[in-house]
């Protein structure tokens, strides 16, 4: 019996679900459905690789609430930042921003 390969390369964000190939576009589809908009969201990240990547966090959510949780091991650090938004494209804004800090990952 051949065993199962799987590809460990793949990233959620190249699984596109919803009506468009774009996934900010099906994001922004979902955030419409499901949020209530204007309003407090609460941005969900994993950080890892130190200290600095959560000030480069930091500069891009200056005057938000952050609320960071260490792992036990001390690997990486869990953070909530609540932040009133007026619609799902501030949303997008703040995640596609994130998304260029290296060992940040977008829950």
């Amino acid at each position: 019996m051949e065993e199962k390969r799987i590809n460990k390369d793949i990233e959620l964000t190249d699984i596109p679900e919803g009506k468009s190939t774009d996934i900010y576009v099906n994001l922004k589809e979902k955030l419409e459905s499901v949020e209530r908009f204007p309003g407090v969201y609460n941005f969900k990240f994993i950080i890892t690789g130190g200290l600095d990547k959560i000030k480069d966090l930091r500069a891009i959510l200056p005057d938000d609430e952050f609320i960071e949780q260490p792992s036990k091991t001390g690997k990486y650090v869990s953070i909530t930042v609540k932040k009133q938004v007026q619609n799902a494209d501030e949303v997008i804004a703040v995640y596609k921003q994130a998304g260029n800090i290296k060992g940040t990952m977008i829950l």
